[in-house]
């Protein structure tokens, strides 16, 4: 028995396709040359695509830089939403969440994004380009931990300071172990972090009473 052949994909079905592999090989380029060496030619060769297939969905290389962005804070909301979802069930919530935010930082995902920021820094359009989607993320990230309650145990007010401490630790220690591997200290600072964490509820806690 022949198989029935399969349905033609609309013209749509093959721009999205195209989109996602330049995408894709915008997050590896990027994750692993860094920002000026992911070229419109080394993103193309990644992907399998001529220059000019991309330059059909894109106008600029800054075109598909921005798209990316926003593919990839999607995909890290997506990631970090599933991990929250059973944090319930966890005996140690908090260790668990604090694993996925540094195991996360280590990801050539958000190595893309950490290049695509320290790119914006010195390049105005594209920071200008990139700020709302980033300003977007982080509001819907943040919303999505105060749902999952982890840290009702502290005021409201300090809620997201504490996330982006610790945020900004574990994306800081990710650049240094590129460099400068320490994996025996691991477990010690995140040790230590969630103790100065218990500590500080504590102190929140007696206050109140």
């Amino acid at each position: 028995m022949t198989e029935a052949p399969r349905p033609r994909r609309t013209q749509q079905e093959r721009r999205a396709a195209t989109v996602a592999k330049l995408v894709d090989a915008t997050i590896a380029a990027i994750g692993e040359v860094g920002y000026q060496r992911a070229t419109v030619q080394e993103i193309c060769t990644r992907a399998g695509l001529s220059a000019g297939a991309m330059f059909r969905q894109f106008d600029t290389r800054l075109d598909l830089i921005v798209r990316t962005a926003r593919e990839a804070f999607a995909q890290q909301l997506n990631g970090f939403g599933a991990a929250m979802e059973h944090l319930g069930a966890q005996e140690n919530a908090l260790d668990v969440a604090l694993r996925f935010l540094r195991q996360a930082q280590s990801s050539n995902l958000i190595h893309a994004l950490r290049e695509i920021y320290l790119a914006a820094r010195s390049d105005s359009e594209l920071r200008e380009r990139i700020a709302s989607i980033a300003d977007e993320y982080y509001r819907e990230i943040v919303a999505t931990l105060n749902r999952t309650g982890l840290l009702d145990d502290f005021p409201e007010q300090v809620r997201e300071p504490l996330f982006f401490m610790m945020l900004h630790l574990f994306s800081g220690e990710a650049v240094v172990r590129g460099v400068y591997q320490r994996p025996d200290l691991d477990e010690s600072v995140l040790a230590l972090v969630e103790d100065m964490l218990a500590v500080y509820a504590a102190r929140l806690s007696s206050r109140e009473s």
